[in-house]
């Protein structure tokens, strides 16, 4: 078990969330809203579909936290002017009054993942990382036309 990457990034990926929980809790955000406002820090006023893409979250997830953030006040949504079935979304002075304590907590957090490790060992680890998302999207690429049916996977060809 030791040597199982999966189970160690599944133990940092909790860990992380209890982590930013907790120091999101003074700013009323959390863990799960947290990507979300990154996201639209980097692009402010991109579509919903556009936020479920880029985070790689499913539309239903990606309605509710926006709904959330709505209710908190962090963003408002408007419908696009030339395609009245996209739902932009703007980050709010509210949201833009958080940042900095934001990106704060996610700094430290980072800092405790690494805290030890040389710039070398960083960027190392950092290729084997983006080496794994790499090979897991390769992978459901490659098998998104197959269906799972009866207990078996079969090609939807």
């Amino acid at each position: 078990m030791k040597n199982n990457p999966g189970r160690m990034i599944s133990i940092l990926y909790r860990k992380g969330n209890i982590y930013k929980n907790d120091h999101l809790r003074p700013i009323n955000v959390t863990a799960s809203e947290q990507p979300f406002l990154n996201a639209l820090y980097a692009e402010n006023g991109c579509s919903q579909d556009d936020l479920s893409s880029a985070l790689n979250i499913d539309k239903a997830s990606t309605a509710r936290v926006i709904q959330s953030l709505l209710v908190k006040g962090l963003v408002v949504k408007t419908s696009d002017e030339k395609d009245r079935r996209v739902n932009r979304i703007y980050l709010t002075d509210k949201a833009m009054d958080i940042k900095e304590n934001l990106f704060s907590v996610l700094n430290n957090w980072e800092s405790t993942l690494t805290d030890g490790l040389t710039d070398d060992e960083k960027d190392l680890l950092y290729s084997f990382l983006f080496k794994m998302v790499e090979n897991t999207e390769k992978y459901f690429n490659e098998n998104s036309k197959k269906k799972i049916k009866k207990g078996k996977v079969t090609n939807n060809d």
